[in-house]
């Protein structure tokens, strides 16, 4: 129940700043994000390419969380 509460923030946050959560054909469906822990509290990790280099903007609860890190980032907007 907390991580749907979580997903529907996150979309609202995302709304209020104008910002696009990037779709991916991936298993999370979100460009950047990648459930790396199932089964632990932030499961999914958020990822961009920034300079030739793989950087990692941390784990989150739910994948629409880790979508809103990427879309926050530069390599997002």
């Amino acid at each position: 129940m907390a991580s749907e509460m979580a997903s529907e923030q996150a979309l609202q946050q995302a709304q209020a700043e104008e910002l696009t959560l990037l779709m991916a054909e991936n298993k999370t469906g979100y460009f950047g994000v990648k459930l790396t822990n199932p089964g632990q509290h932030k499961p999914y990790q958020a990822r961009v390419w920034r300079g030739g280099k793989d950087v990692h903007l941390g784990y989150f609860a739910t994948a629409e969380e880790a979508a809103l890190c990427v879309a926050r980032s530069p390599e997002g907007q």
